[in-house]
């Protein structure tokens, strides 16, 4: 009876790992912020400085969509103002608890919302589009992809086949939309 219950307890402990390194796994950033490590360093350079620039280079900026970096500009200022106001409701003190949360859950659904939509673009990109964007707005889910990538129907149904296995999105409600 004894070793029966380290097999349960063995078992509850590896599942409660797999539950944790898949939860690091779907709530780790996309995107690299770590620069890679340099190995021309000599002992001189210790201590001198660099100037580093936050800002995108012409080549990268001129690579991209102009609409669509507009768009995508425009989408994150919006997500930032909603994320805040839930963010305020959230530490509201004086707010009931039916109120914050009402909040709660609409921010995980906006977070939710926004981890698919960057999901989705990344899994689109990767089959050989130059860029896209993907809006979620409830059921209805638009994609937006150049007009220089070419859109034929073999393209669509490989976006559509994407959207509709991140999101579960119905057929009807994806709309594919070539941008000038």
């Amino acid at each position: 009876m004894k070793n029966g219950k380290r097999h349960v307890i063995l078992a509850g402990l590896v599942l409660a790992l797999g539950a944790a390194v898949y939860l690091n796994w779907q709530f780790a950033p996309t995107e690299r912020f770590i620069a890679p490590a340099r190995t021309d360093v000599s002992e001189s350079d210790f201590g001198k400085a660099e100037f580093v620039s936050a800002q995108l280079n012409a080549g990268s900026a001129a690579k991209e969509n102009g609409a669509l970096a507009e768009s995508r500009l425009e989408r994150q200022t919006a997500r930032d103002k909603v994320l805040d106001e839930l963010e305020k409701q959230l530490r509201d003190t004086t707010s009931d608890s039916a109120t914050r949360a009402q909040a709660l859950e609409a921010r995980t659904a906006h977070v939710k919302n926004i981890q698919l939509e960057n999901t989705a673009e990344t899994l689109i990109r990767a089959k050989g589009f130059s860029d896209c964007m993907v809006l979620i707005n409830g059921d209805k889910v638009s994609v937006l992809i150049p007009e220089s990538d070419g859109l034929t129907s073999e393209k669509v149904s490989v976006i559509t086949e994407i959207i509709i296995s991140q999101t579960g999105a119905d057929i009807s409600n994806i709309i594919v939309t070539p941008v000038k």
